[in-house]
């Protein structure tokens, strides 16, 4: 069969595409689906706004947690954004047949686990990069032993009659005698529903810094990194008052080093990948 330019354009656009929508979503809550009988971790944007829009898959989520959130259960760092989301069955019917997903279980209880993952061959269930120089996620056991993370509490959720789900769990990072550096602490959770087998483990990477103490500085530093993000500022610089500013670029720096060296692309995405690849090696061949 030959293929037109046309064709091969098309095909090379579309695999990058797929490529792109596995990134980082800084800004989104995750959307929970059925896939196959298994939860499915995507993307819910702008829900119900002018700019809603759903993703059926997603690797890494970003946070920033503050030391100044009050919770039933304080811990030195805390937030509860992201949230999960799940579509109404009924209501979102057309949604879902869109993704290609089914609505979860009705009455279901939804729960976040912590799974233990590899980076450069070592192996643990939270890592720690200080933002300094290269990045260098280092597991938590020998950076800082003793801080810990956790989903509080960890059955955080439970779905509607037809499915739906909208709940924050609290994340919290955590010193029983002392202080969590300043620094990227970097999970890969799994999310559970009751009557579907447990979802692939995602990552979740939290800033966390002593100068991000309530929601106003926490709005601040999403500012920021939103202009970084968008490219309308050359960094992230955040002027905190009183003299005190940072810089929170190397956030992003680590967000993008997740992506390209611990993100396994989905199987359908690297098919489309490699048969772009091919596609392209055989017109130049025919060249």
């Amino acid at each position: 069969m030959k293929l037109s330019y046309l064709s091969l354009s098309c095909l090379l656009a579309f695999g990058a595409f797929s490529i792109s929508s596995n990134a980082a979503y800084a800004h989104s809550d995750a959307l929970l689906t059925n896939v196959g009988g298994q939860v499915g971790v995507g993307t819910a944007s702008d829900i119900d706004g002018p700019d809603e829009a759903f993703g059926l898959h997603a690797d890494v989520f970003e946070a920033i947690l503050r030391s100044g959130f009050a919770p039933p259960t304080p811990a030195d760092f805390e937030g509860d954004e992201p949230g999960f989301f799940g579509l109404h069955g009924v209501n979102d019917a057309a949604k879902l047949a869109a993704l290609g997903a089914s609505a979860l279980p009705p009455g279901a209880a939804v729960t976040g686990s912590i799974t233990t993952f590899t980076v450069n061959g070592a192996s643990d269930s939270l890592f720690y990069w200080n933002g300094v120089g290269a990045v260098d996620f280092q597991p938590i056991s020998a950076a800082q032993p003793g801080v810990t993370f956790a989903f509080s509490p960890a059955a955080f959720g439970a779905t509607g009659p037809n499915g739906a789900l909208d709940d924050h769990p609290i994340y919290q990072i955590n010193h029983p005698t002392g202080t969590p550096a300043d620094g990227v602490y970097l999970t890969a959770p799994t999310i559970g529903v009751a009557g579907l087998s447990e979802s692939r483990p995602f990552y979740m990477a939290f800033l966390v810094d002593a100068l991000i103490t309530g929601e106003d500085e926490q709005e601040l530093v999403e500012a920021a990194l939103e202009g970084l993000e968008e490219g309308t500022t050359p960094g992230a610089l955040v002027d905190f008052g009183g003299g005190a500013t940072k810089d929170f670029a190397f956030y992003e720096t680590s967000v993008a080093w997740v992506e390209g060296n611990l993100v396994v692309p989905e199987p359908a995405t690297a098919s489309l990948g490699a048969l772009s690849f091919f596609v392209l090696l055989a017109a130049r061949r025919k060249r």
